[in-house]
């Protein structure tokens, strides 16, 4: 908003009760916190009344104050008040900003998320008491904004204070049942009951540098990030107990996990816990700091919790991280795997898997692994809601390795986390850990696989070296293709040989191949003695093969064969000619083929059966891992396909 039109549409007072400048800028700013002595002005028309002080705001970590400004689609707007509300799980604040041409919106802030939301006409909508998380709520419309809601949080808010000014009255302990919802994408909605008709306001919830927020609160103020440091006796044992973040609502002990208020009823117990878990020793241990891509964070709080499978009870450890720009993350770990984990930017989308249920998320698919009720059991640190022992909440957890989709449904509110995996010596690595990190056991949810992609490159790579090998098969094949001699006749009868020769032929083939002389005859009960000379009829080089066929008797019985094949090794491709002479008790006829066999198959199948063990086998180690996976999940029984060959 710019001086000009600021100064057009403000008016100042002076505070009855101290004197000092007040100003209403907003045509619908209707009360005013004086700065200086907290007096609550109320204006009616041209009268100002005093109904009151102001009870003194709680310390808090938010960045914006009253002078802020920022954008929101691209439109300037500057913050002029605010209320801070208290609910079960601990403090948030409503910004009262305007834009130009008196237009006004609210900006919340809590633990680090950001939303701005407008107030829109009234419209049918449901109940508080018929509201429950996970319910789907139409919201109608401008096309913007109009559309299908979920809803995510119902609370009942208490006003602790305000300050600047704000369009309606208020007062400290003022109560009004709230529902957030949200919607596609950054769409976010807030119904307040306290009104009749509820009044809606819609939104969008943003990440913190969209705004471009300028004149910030100074990070270096007292009390901005760490607060007043707070030292006491833990009240179930005794033990030295500290309090360091503004933000922190509870402080649990960790000798014996007693939780104590350290925001509105400071050191009351809000909840004793006798049984002494001092054995439990976090890895990575309170206060240690480290950074993750970029932002600083630290170990201000640590819980075990735990979920029962068929009796058998299943516990992991989470640590809650703390940074001054980025809000809260966690840092889970079971059987040494541990997961960064944060808020969901969007609410999921549910689809399917045949039987199985998926989330889409950020253009990811995420299928479902389990569903199981979870129980804190134990507690250390600060956190920044009231936690107890015993607390629980039903969880369904997603994976699309390496990420985990999780949301945690209570009695009253559902969150969306996104938890990425994390190697041990990562951890240790980024807080600066000594000693060795844990090895793993098993196979966590959302454990990228080593085979990862090596499934799928394998086969590929079987697939063109069988396809290359193929066509190595045939072009060897055509080259090496056999060529026969036309068959040689011959005569062989008593006396003297019978000679036959053979017009000159070409003998190609592979010179490392054998030639095959194969003799036919129409030998019943005799023999013939061959003599044959293959002549090189190039170079004159001869070569030598005597052979046999026919019938003998051998035991007083004719044994023997009216064919015969024999292998030459060792004569080149050439052009030749056959000689054949033939001896026989009488006259007999037969054949003579010469020729040279082509490049076999066999070579080939043994070499495409080798190749398709490296695939075979990286498929198996793959399907292997992934049923060590879904061995732990709601859906170990039935088969899952191997997500990991892509």
């Amino acid at each position: 908003m710019s001086e000009q039109a600021a100064e057009r549409s403000s008016r100042k007072v002076k505070c009855p009760s101290c004197g000092a400048p007040v100003r209403f800028r907003g045509a619908t700013s209707i009360v005013s916190v004086c700065a200086f002595c907290k007096s609550t002005l109320v204006r009616d028309g041209v009268e100002i009344e005093n109904i009151g002080k102001q009870a003194e705001l709680l310390q808090d970590i938010s960045p914006i104050r009253v002078g802020t400004e920022g954008h929101h689609r691209s439109e300037g707007f500057a913050v002029v008040g605010r209320i801070q509300y208290r609910y079960e799980s601990g403090v948030w604040n409503e910004w009262h900003v305007l834009f130009p041409r008196a237009r006004s919106a609210w900006l919340s802030d809590a633990s680090g998320d950001y939303t701005i939301a407008y107030l829109i006409p009234p419209q049918p909508l449901p109940g508080f008491a018929e509201l429950e998380p996970g319910r789907q709520v139409e919201i109608k419309g401008e096309k913007w904004y109009a559309g299908h809601y979920t809803v995510m949080n119902l609370e009942q808010a208490e006003v602790v204070a305000g300050e600047g000014e704000l369009p309606f009255r208020f007062g400290a302990g003022w109560k009004a049942d709230v529902a957030d919802l949200r919607g596609d994408g950054a769409r976010f909605a807030t119904i307040d009951y306290s009104e009749t008709p509820p009044h809606l306001y819609v939104g969008e919830k943003l990440p913190f540098d969209t705004f471009r927020f300028s004149g910030l609160r100074d990070p270096d103020q007292p009390g901005f990030t760490r607060g007043t440091g707070l030292a006491f006796k833990c009240g179930g044992c005794g033990a030295p107990i500290e309090k360091h973040l503004t933000t922190t609502e509870v402080v649990a002990c960790g000798s014996c996990g007693t939780v104590t208020d350290v925001k509105s009823n400071v050191g009351q117990v809000v909840q004793k816990n006798e049984l002494n878990m001092s054995a439990v020793r976090p890895l990575v241990p309170l206060g240690s700091t480290g950074k993750w891509k970029g932002a600083a964070y630290e170990v201000v709080g640590f819980m075990r919790r735990g979920l029962t499978v068929e009796g058998i009870e299943y516990q992991w450890s989470e640590y809650l991280l703390h940074n001054t720009e980025q809000g809260y993350a966690w840092l889970t770990e079971y059987d040494g795997h541990f997961n960064w984990v944060h808020n969901a930017a969007e609410v999921p989308k549910r689809g399917a898997h045949g039987t199985q249920p998926t989330m889409k998320y950020l253009g990811r698919t995420f299928r479902h692994f389990q569903r199981a009720t979870a129980l804190v059991r134990h507690v250390q640190g600060e956190f920044y809601w009231r936690v107890k022992v015993g607390e629980s909440n039903l969880c369904d957890d997603y994976v699309d390795p390496p990420l985990l989709l999780s949301s945690e449904k209570s009695g009253k509110e559902i969150t969306w986390s996104v938890g990425e995996y994390l190697e041990p010596a990562q951890v240790w690595q980024i807080f600066n850990l000594k000693g060795k990190p844990p090895t793993p056991v098993g196979v966590a949810p959302n454990q990228p696989s080593p085979h990862k992609g090596r499934v799928g490159r394998y086969w590929l790579a079987f697939l063109a070296f069988l396809v290359l090998g193929l066509l190595l098969q045939a072009i060897f094949s055509f080259v090496v293709a056999p060529r026969s001699a036309p068959p040689l006749t011959f005569v062989a009868g008593a006396g003297e040989p019978a000679r036959a020769v053979s017009a000159p032929f070409k003998l190609g083939g592979w010179a490392g191949a054998p030639v095959t002389v194969r003799t036919d005859s129409n030998a019943a009960s005799d023999w013939i003695d061959l003599s044959m000379q293959l002549t090189n009829v190039d170079m004159g080089k001869a070569y030598f093969v005597r052979r046999g066929v026919g019938y003998r008797m051998l035991g007083g019985r004719l044994d023997g064969s009216n064919d015969d094949v024999a292998e030459v090794s060792g004569i080149p491709p050439g052009t030749y000619t056959l000689a054949v002479e033939a001896r026989s008790a009488r006259e007999l006829r037969g054949t003579v083929q010469v020729y040279r066999s082509g490049i076999g198959w066999s070579n080939f199948w043994l070499f495409a059966g080798f190749l398709f063990l490296w695939p075979l086998v990286a498929t198996v180690q793959a399907a292997s891992f992934e049923g060590k996976r879904w061995s732990e999940s709601d859906y170990a029984s039935s088969g899952h396909d191997d997500d990991d060959d892509e």
